[in-house]
């Protein structure tokens, strides 16, 4: 009696009911790659050498309003220090310390008649200012950087120096026991000189000196 062989056969039926679920994997692996090969390609576009970031990736926003800071002006009859400056004008006729022994005052304020000798100058009524630094004290006090500028009307209009006549600048410093004096030119209308202001920048980190008051016609 031949023995009966025993074969297994996995019939078609079950073939097909595994299909769906090796689709359903293959479509979520897909996915998976799509999905990073994506984010990848953000990454790169936002991240490049050259691109700064998050540009490209947000709506831009609107650009803010422009502003503009309005310089103060001076009312009629009133006073204002000049740009940079934390006190208040003194009299064209008062000396002002800068230090403990070296103060400062003008010494002279005439009307002249101003001329262009040099490239920018404009020849007319002017006034010229003699400013004298005076040191009391044992040592040296260095005008390297000091400076002397002009202003006039109510909305103090800032005067045009000019080197002629007699222009001198400051010299380097004032020696222990001296006075040394510079002497400016400006332009200034001859209707405008009832308000004048006249500053004296000593030393960069300290407010200008600022002279007030009218200039001779």
């Amino acid at each position: 009696m031949a023995e009966a062989e025993d074969r297994t056969e996995v019939s078609p039926a079950a073939h097909e009911a595994g299909a769906p679920e090796r689709r359903r994997l293959v479509a979520i692996v897909v996915s998976v790659v799509v999905v990073l090969v994506v984010v990848g390609i953000v990454l790169w576009l936002t991240l490049r050498p050259g691109t700064p970031s998050g540009q490209g990736t947000t709506a831009p926003s609107a650009l803010p309003s422009s502003s503009s800071s309005t310089l103060p002006t001076a009312e009629p009859g009133s006073t204002l220090p000049p740009a940079g400056s934390s006190d208040g004008a003194i009299g064209l006729d008062d000396t002002a310390p800068v230090t403990d022994a070296v103060s400062v005052r003008i010494e002279s304020l005439e009307a002249v008649d101003g001329e262009a000798s040099q490239p920018g100058e404009v020849a007319g009524p002017s006034i010229r200012v003699t400013i004298a630094f005076t040191n009391s004290g044992s040592e040296a006090y260095s005008l390297a950087g000091a400076v002397a500028n002009a202003y006039y009307g109510s909305d103090l209009t800032p005067a045009i120096e000019l080197a002629a006549p007699g222009g001198v600048p400051f010299p380097e410093q004032v020696a222990a026991g001296e006075t040394v004096r510079g002497t400016f030119v400006f332009n200034v209308p001859e209707d405008a000189r009832d308000a004048v202001r006249v500053t004296v920048d000593y030393a960069a980190a300290e407010p200008a000196v600022v002279f007030e008051g009218a200039a001779p016609r």
